[in-house]
């Protein structure tokens, strides 16, 4: 508590006092909110400055003009303030009055020198409604200020309401105050509200009313993704970059490339994304997350590994899609020549782009088109001698040599590649007869004394070429005809 000062004025400027003020024993003012009190300063904003006089209106009309240098101005027009008159006016004191009807009743030196109905506390303790208020070479001095304080750093910048001069008049402005003012808190103040924290703020104003160190004005702290001084921005005088313009920064906002990706923003279940930046996915959803990885199918393709899910590293190697993209280490450096997203050891045929292991198979096709080692066995097909191809592309399925894409042995009456043309007239058998020098023995053969039978044959001009059947004959595939057939007789 200040020292209270006693002060002696002249009897002409105690008379300019006692014109304005009604008899202090008589007053007495009413209980306040803080609200309340800043509710009747804003409405005094734009009203001009009078000097020695505290009045407006709060319809915000008839404002009134000041003209010259105070305290030589001049003022025209029913209603304006000088910073003390309206700073009583605003704390209704010494008793309630309307703020239309003009009243001086105190100057910066009763604010100031003396506690009236107010009471001095420290600076760093100032709340909205609290008053600052200086006299020029200290009690009783000359000349001074007053302003209702709002908002901010009382040692720093912050937000007060004042009649801050004859050019200005009565504002809501951000300024800084010398360390010459002292604070002082209007008595009979009560609760309007419930303050949780014990900030000396009440919501909705206090932004979170559950953090103390969370209120209108105060200080913001950097990096802790949140908006201390309740502005709106979070990390707002940290100097961090926000890129997109979401008010929060890296590395609280974990995507600075999309606004609707920050901390506290509302989870958007099932697009696989993390928008309130929390490390989880869809958290908020409801979904069945059995691996606890933070996302749930169909996303997670994988719902019971925790290192399988949308984002997640390839691991090379493995043999399993990762990062649930449809793809198998495609982010190892392999090449991918069919561009199927499938490289060479897992892609049994990677000039086809048709043939990988997460393709379906195609039935008939004769090809293993999954890459399992199995041809057509999703297919119902019976493939009974396990060369994994069925009848009809197996032209003779009780002979595991005998399939499509097999090669030729050079045998002869038989079509070991299914292509009805009998081995003997397939190129690399007729090469290697011709190969024989006349010998009369192509490799494979089973019988030389059968073979040369057939070249002598063919050497005297009666050698004859089997026909090809005509499309789609019976003959071509049949089992035993092709390749049961004996040499002899032909």
């Amino acid at each position: 508590m200040e020292r209270r000062h006693r002060v002696f004025v002249p009897l002409l400027a105690l008379g300019v006092l006692t014109l304005h003020a009604p008899p202090r024993l008589q007053a007495a003012p009413a209980d306040m909110t803080r609200d309340e009190i800043l509710d009747l300063a804003a409405s005094g904003v734009g009203y001009s400055y009078w000097w020695g006089n505290g009045c407006w209106r709060t319809d915000g009309t008839q404002h009134g003009s000041c003209s010259g240098s105070c305290p030589d101005c001049t003022h025209s027009g029913s209603y304006g303030a000088d910073c003390s008159g309206f700073a009583a006016k605003v704390w209704q004191v010494p008793s309630p009055s309307p703020v239309s009807t003009c009243a001086h009743p105190y100057s910066t030196l009763d604010f100031t020198c003396d506690e009236i109905w107010w009471d001095p506390i420290s600076r760093d303790a100032l709340q909205r409604g609290d008053a600052a208020s200086y006299r020029s070479g200290g009690c009783p001095g000359s000349g001074g200020h007053i302003v209702i304080f709002e908002r901010g750093d009382p040692w720093g910048s912050m937000w007060t309401y004042e009649a801050r001069g004859c050019s200005t008049g009565i504002v809501h402005n951000s300024r800084t105050l010398s360390s010459d003012y002292r604070a002082i808190r209007r008595r009979q103040l009560v609760a309007g509200c419930t303050d949780a924290d014990g900030d000396g703020w009440c919501a909705p104003d206090d932004c979170n009313d559950a953090a103390p160190r969370v209120y209108p004005g105060a200080a913001e702290t950097c990096g802790n993704g949140r908006d201390d001084d309740c502005d709106g921005l979070t990390d707002e005088d940290c100097g961090c970059t926000d890129a997109d313009g979401d008010t929060v920064c890296p590395p609280d906002d974990c995507d600075d490339a999309d606004a609707a990706i920050r901390p506290g923003a509302a989870e958007t279940c099932r697009d696989g994304r993390d928008e309130d930046c929390d490390g989880l996915t869809d958290e908020d959803c409801a979904c069945p997350d059995e691996d606890g990885d933070g996302w749930c199918p169909p996303e997670d393709c994988h719902d019971g590994d925790p290192w399988t899910h949308p984002g997640a590293p390839e691991g090379c190697g493995d043999e399993r899609d990762d990062d649930c993209d449809g793809l198998t280490d495609e982010d190892c450096g392999c090449t991918d020549r069919d561009g199927d997203g499938w490289c060479a050891g897992e892609d049994c045929d990677d000039g086809d782009p048709g043939a990988h292991p997460s393709g379906g198979e195609t039935c008939g096709n004769g090809r293993d088109d999954d890459c399992d080692g199995l041809t057509d066995e999703t297919c119902g097909c019976t493939d009974r001698d396990g060369d994994t191809y069925c009848p009809p592309a197996d032209c003779y399925d009780e002979d595991p040599a005998i399939h499509p894409n097999a090669r030729p042995v050079c045998r002869p009456g038989r079509d070991d590649d299914c292509d009805t043309i009998l081995d003997l007239d397939e190129p690399p058998c007729r090469a290697a007869v011709d190969e024989g020098g006349g010998c009369g023995c192509a490799p494979g053969g089973d019988n030389a004394s059968l073979l040369l039978a057939v070249l002598g044959t063919v050497w005297a001009g009666a050698r004859r070429r089997r026909p090809r059947p005509p499309a789609g004959d019976s003959r071509a595939r049949s089992a035993t005809p092709l390749n049961d057939r004996r040499a002899t007789g032909r």
